[in-house]
């Protein structure tokens, strides 16, 4: 039996695109017959726990135990960053090698758990391939400069989700060969578009409402401020839900002084009644979600990688409003939602269009489901598994 070793600083219960992205890559590897062995940490960006070692049939995760809580204050130093967190992996990769004689290839996501197993590639005459989720806009010099070309050159194969990555990459002098681009996908059965939008608004309580929702980690990079200063001055009949954790959840909840629901509150003298933050929604629900909600807002003020969220909101039937920057152009176009300069005047004039013209929006929606079978099915999986054989 074919077997991989998946290396990540994040996996679930950790919450995140990534982390699904994780959970989507193994059931297509086991399905296709691979024996899956993942390290990784137990959850360091979120409050839940998980076991040391978790075992279903032919996927073994092994978490190791590590002090969380200090995640989010390193993620702007990433030679902090790397100090906190190579140890572990370092030290366990190869444990693992030695105890499963039979990996042939090591597949290693970032550039963190990417240092350890090119390393312990080259000991173990193992393949390695790394996978980069982010843009890194990496520095023309320097130690992170260095540590990032290395880490690249000594890759058999370097996988990236969009041309801006891969083009940060050949900046460095890595060779065009190595890289190859691949999409995430979405599991199309299980996000799929509803055949009565109003009935699904009904059973959440959103029947006369106009939702814009947001759905991920609650960080600045994700434009949080942005639609909290939106919410001020857009149209009234317009409701902001933001569904997700992270270190500004006090910030909305200072923000609407009001527990999870819509009660009307006041901030700077100005009343608040159409923001709504529902927290950590588990993952098998938020189809519901995408479903009911009217258009799916992606404010990213950074890189952004790909932006996960879109595909789930596209596969059902929910156009988007993202942000002009990173890989998120290269995932959406004209026909299925509209790219904007995030601003909150132009975040709200993108918001009032959609809700002045559902005619305008109906035909997005129409189109977003074909558009995510056609992008964002499973076959794109392929992709990553060719990389492994050949």
């Amino acid at each position: 039996m074919k077997e991989v070793l998946l290396t990540t600083i994040a996996y679930s219960p950790n919450i995140g695109g990534i982390e699904t992205h994780f959970d989507d890559l193994t059931k297509v590897l086991l399905k296709k017959g691979w024996k899956v062995d993942v390290l990784t940490y137990k959850p360091i960006t979120t409050k839940a726990s998980a076991p040391f070692i978790e075992k279903n049939g032919n996927l073994t995760i092994y978490r190791i135990p590590w002090f969380g809580g200090v995640f989010y204050n390193l993620v702007n130093n990433p030679i902090l960053e790397f100090m906190y967190l190579i140890p572990g992996l370092f030290l366990f990769i190869p444990v693992l090698l030695i105890k499963e004689k039979n990996i042939s290839v090591i597949h290693s996501h970032g550039l963190i758990a990417g240092f350890a197993a090119v390393f312990w590639s080259k000991v173990f005459s193992k393949k390695v391939i790394t996978t980069t989720h982010s843009i890194y806009n990496f520095p023309k010099a320097g130690l992170y400069h260095i540590f990032a070309k290395w880490i690249f050159n000594k890759s058999d194969k370097i996988l990236v989700l969009s041309k801006q990555s891969a083009e940060e990459i050949k900046s460095l002098g890595i060779d065009n060969i190595k890289i190859q681009e691949f999409t995430y996908w979405v599991d199309l059965d299980k996000f799929k578009a509803t055949s009565n939008k109003r009935q699904v608004k009904k059973q959440i309580g959103w029947e006369d409402k106009f939702i814009v929702l947001f759905v991920g980690r609650l960080v600045l990079e994700k434009g949080i401020n942005e639609l909290l200063e939106v919410a001020k001055i857009w149209d009234k009949n317009i409701t902001l839900t933001i569904i997700g954790t992270g270190p500004m959840e006090n910030t909305i909840s200072n923000f609407q002084r009001f527990d999870k629901l819509t009660v009307p509150s006041e901030v700077d003298g100005f009343p608040i009644s159409n923001v709504q933050y529902l927290g950590k929604i588990d993952n098998d629900e938020l189809p519901k979600y995408y479903n009911a909600a009217d258009v799916l807002i992606v404010p990213s003020v950074h890189e952004e990688g790909f932006g996960r969220v879109i595909l789930e909101s596209l596969a059902c039937g929910t156009p988007v409003i993202g942000s002009n920057r990173g890989a998120i152009p290269e995932a959406i176009d004209q026909s299925v939602g509209k790219l904007i300069d995030v601003t909150p005047e132009k975040i709200k004039e993108s918001a009032e269009y959609f809700y002045k013209n559902p005619d305008k929006l109906k035909k997005l929606s129409d189109n977003a489901r074909k558009f995510a079978e056609k992008k964002y099915s499973e076959v794109n999986a392929d992709v990553i598994i060719s990389t492994y054989i050949k």
